[in-house]
């Protein structure tokens, strides 16, 4: 015997009939893909190389704001025998910044033209690198007065901690 819902029912369309087909099938195709059984996930946790492990943060950059060339005994004009004081400061304060003091003759024709002396040396406390006094008196023959004679030239040794420069263009005055 056939229940009463099954003689009244509507007849499928085949639009009807094609979106059941498509969603069983749809079903199916995901089931296949399915595991049989679920697993938990696994977690892989990436190691640093070691020396990525210590090595410290890089210093705050820091910058030359002053740099300063003045004659030793008296602060005043310069001579060809006098002995230079010279300073950097940097900011922000900090200490250990490696500081490079180049100082240069700029006289065509003297026999020390060029380079004649270089130091390098930490900051302070206060951003500070002072190097020892440089004596003019040392280049023989001695200075001839004139403009620009000498040029005192500070950089940072490493870029990483400041990379601008400070220059000093100083006349010699004659005796």
């Amino acid at each position: 015997m056939v229940p009463q819902e099954e003689l009244h029912a509507e007849p499928i369309s085949r639009r009807q009939l094609l979106k059941a087909l498509v969603a069983a099938g749809g079903g199916l195709t995901v089931s296949l893909f399915l595991p049989q059984r679920w697993a938990s996930p696994t977690v892989e946790v990436g190691v640093l190389p070691a020396h990525a492990q210590i090595s410290p943060p890089p210093p705050p950059q820091a910058a030359i704001i002053s740099c300063t060339t003045l004659n030793a005994q008296d602060g005043g004009n310069i001579h060809p025998v006098d002995t230079i004081r010279t300073w950097c400061d940097i900011a922000p304060a900090l200490v250990g910044i490696q500081i490079r003091r180049v100082i240069s003759l700029n006289q065509p024709g003297h026999p020390q033209h060029g380079v004649v002396h270089t130091i390098t040396g930490p900051t302070d406390v206060a951003g500070r690198f002072q190097p020892a006094n440089f004596d003019l008196s040392t280049l023989t023959p001695t200075i001839e007065p004139g403009e620009n004679r000498i040029i005192v030239f500070w950089e940072f040794v490493n870029p990483e901690e400041g990379t601008n420069t400070c220059q000093n263009n100083v006349d010699i005055i004659g005796d």
